[in-house]
């Protein structure tokens, strides 16, 4: 048996989905073997091309079903979510008693968010498996994407019950565990790397915990730091973690000749062109540019958060707009768009928590925030 470990994200959140189970020889033709060489080589679109062939040419529906679930392991490597999802079904269509194709499926199908489906395939598995640890956990997540933090909750619980030492599982509960009360989660998170100190995944949940919920830049900075020491060049997310730590450290680097307002000033009236044209990557740059020759602008940190708003990019928006709200508590705008930022992320308990900060200071938008957030998170 082949094992692949799975990183998943949900919110900015990486959570191990514990294991892809791949299959061992079966035909054995000689393309097949040739791809699995290729494949263990690291030449993924080679071992993609071989494995095609051998699909053509293999008889047999379990062998053939081994096949294409072998094939979805290589397009996931590639990257190619999507097509892997397609492959892992092919498998089942042909073989629907082979739990690893209805679990791999599963699992692809979750991280090209289509959950409704995804939930079918895992609800195949537990149907034949109840105590499947993976699927357990992935139905967690799954519910955990529809904000039903109670059935996350259970789910994992009895995912955890049934392989008490998984790290993976460990972490998907501290998650569950963000929307009600981020200090326990950083607890459970810390208990996981107490255990298991090699876990790198739990680092990087910490690092984005500090980061986006918690605003702390020196905590965050930290444990991304940790996760890169941990994860070595291969980590699934080694560059989400070295662009974070480049981004979070930019603002405290100090420019040869210190603070530069004209440059600052020239930067910012390039982003507000470009905001204005809806060039928002590029007046990203430009606002970025401008806070470096001097921080203390924020109205430049409104505007980039804008900008990262309007792309639908809404974590990095609200990270900007909490940039503006530390340089002047009283920033109405910003206090509303970082509110209004969470409930696109569906974080309500931070949007509730920044609707009341913004009733403090301008009644009006706070209620009609608050009402907001009620009406929408029954549904």
């Amino acid at each position: 048996m082949k094992n692949k470990n799975v990183l998943g994200t949900a919110g900015g959140l990486a959570v191990l989905l514990l294991v892809f189970i791949g299959c061992g020889e079966k035909s054995g033709e000689k393309e097949y073997g040739k791809a699995m060489a290729a494949w263990k080589s690291g030449e993924l679109v080679k071992a993609q091309t071989l494995l095609e062939k051998a699909i053509k040419k293999t008889s047999g529906n379990e062998n053939k079903s081994a096949a294409w679930n072998q094939l979805g392991l290589i397009l996931w490597d590639l990257g190619k979510v999507e097509d892997a999802a397609d492959a892992f079904n092919e498998s089942c269509v042909l073989a629907d008693t082979i739990t690893s194709a209805n679990l791999n499926l599963g699992i692809a199908l979750f991280h090209a968010q289509r959950f409704d489906d995804a939930e079918m395939a895992l609800n195949n598995v537990l149907g034949k498996d109840p105590l499947n640890h993976t699927a357990l956990a992935m139905m967690g997540l799954i519910a955990a994407q529809k904000q039903d933090w109670t059935g996350a909750s259970r789910a994992i619980t009895a995912s955890v019950k049934v392989n008490p030492q998984s790290a993976a599982g460990r972490t998907a509960l501290a998650l569950t565990e963000l929307q009600r009360n981020s200090g326990n989660a950083i607890k459970q998170l810390e208990s996981v790397l107490s255990a298991y100190p090699d876990y790198a995944p739990a680092a990087f949940n910490l690092a984005v915990i500090y980061e986006q919920t918690l605003g702390d830049k020196n905590e965050a900075v930290r444990w991304y730091n940790h996760y890169l020491g941990q994860a070595g060049e291969n980590g699934s997310h080694v560059d989400a973690a070295s662009q974070a730590i480049a981004r979070l450290s930019a603002p405290r680097a100090a420019t040869p000749s210190g603070s530069d307002p004209v440059a600052a000033r020239r930067h910012y009236a390039d982003g507000i062109k470009l905001l204005t044209a809806e060039n928002f990557n590029a007046a990203i740059r430009s606002f970025e540019q401008s806070i470096q020759a001097a921080p203390n602008q924020k109205d430049a940190h409104y505007n980039m958060g804008y900008a990262y708003f309007k792309l639908g990019q809404y974590n990095e928006a609200a990270n900007a707009y909490r940039g503006a709200l530390q340089l002047d508590p009283q920033y109405a705008d910003a206090r509303y768009m970082l509110c209004y930022s969470y409930f696109k992320l569906r974080k309500w308990s931070d949007a509730e928590r920044e609707a009341n900060a913004l009733a403090q200071i301008d009644k009006a938008r706070g209620e009609q925030m608050l009402q907001h957030i009620s009406d929408n998170r029954k549904r």
